[in-house]
C-alpha cells in the first residue's frame, strides 16, 4: 500500500475534489517562516540559490498570486482552515491559542476524505494542542528553540 505523506496542508490545492480524484497527486507544503517570495530562485530570485525548490516548481505546481498574515500562527491558522484570519479568530500571534479543532474543519479531514495520510512536521508555535488534535494521522512536533549549528568543515 502506498502512503502519500504531507508535509503540511494547503486549502488552494484542495479547490474542488475534482483534481484529487482525477490525479491524486502528492501534497508537499511547505511553509517557511520569514522567507520572502524574493528569496527563490523559481519567483526570480538570484541573490539564493534554491535549486531544490525551483525543481519542485518545475515538476509541479507554482503558484503566483497568494494572501497570508505576516506572522506564522495566524498564516499556520488560515493554513489548516482554509479560512481568513478573522473567521478563525487567529489575528495576532496569542489569539492562534484559542483555535478550537472542535469548531472548524481542518485540512486533514479533507485530505482523509479525498484518500490521503497526512503527517504535520516541524515547528508547532503556539497552538497549545497537538496536530493529532487537529485531525493529522501522524506528526514530529518541534517545539523549542532552533539554534544555528556551527559546520564543522573548512572555514
Amino acid at each position: 500500500m502506498r502512503f502519500k505523506l504531507l508535509l503540511s496542508i494547503a486549502m488552494p490545492l484542495l479547490g474542488g475534489n475534482t483534481i484529487l480524484a482525477q490525479t491524486k497527486p502528492n501534497i508537499i507544503f511547505i511553509l517557511a517562516d520569514d522567507l520572502g517570495i524574493g528569496e527563490v530562485g523559481c519567483y526570480g530570485a538570484d541573490n539564493y540559490k534554491t535549486p531544490n525548490i525551483d525543481k519542485l516548481a518545475r515538476k509541479g505546481m507554482q503558484f503566483m498570486n497568494a494572501y497570508t498574515a505576516p506572522l506564522c500562527g495566524p498564516s499556520r491558522a488560515t493554513i489548516l482552515t482554509g479560512r481568513h484570519l478573522f473567521r478563525t479568530g487567529a489575528t495576532n500571534q496569542d489569539a492562534t491559542g484559542q483555535m478550537d479543532p472542535s469548531a472548524e474543519t481542518m485540512m486533514p479531514s479533507y485530505l482523509k476524505q479525498a484518500g490521503y495520510v497526512t503527517a504535520s512536521i516541524g515547528k508547532w508555535g503556539q497552538l497549545p494542542l497537538n496536530p493529532s488534535d487537529f485531525g493529522f494521522d501522524d506528526y514530529l512536533k518541534i517545539s523549542g528553540k532552533w539554534y544555528l549549528l556551527e559546520y564543522p568543515g573548512k572555514r
